[in-house]
């Protein structure tokens, strides 16, 4: 309770803008697992064992495809490091 030197408790008690944005969106955020995460992970498990399939058959148009479905552009980086590991398997 120093008001001389500006270290009142008011400045103390008072957050930073940025960290009050922070502490906001953590609030936001959907604790425990909700049925989006649930979903989410079986989209992703059913991609994995489709993907496998295709490798495994060595099906280039069934991986194209499994590619495009997620959302991978033809010729994007993530494209050609796919066909990276599809072709070295």
């Amino acid at each position: 309770m120093r008001d001389d030197k500006g270290d009142s408790p008011e400045q103390h008690s008072e957050i930073d803008p940025e960290v009050r944005e922070v502490m906001q969106e953590q609030s936001r955020a959907p604790a425990g697992r909700g049925p989006d995460v649930a979903k989410e992970e079986r989209k992703k498990k059913a991609f994995a064992r489709a993907a496998l399939k295709a490798i495994q058959a060595k099906d280039e148009r069934a991986f194209s495809e499994l590619l495009r479905t997620v959302g991978v552009r033809d010729g994007s980086p993530e494209w050609k490091n796919a066909w990276k590991a599809f072709r070295s398997v």
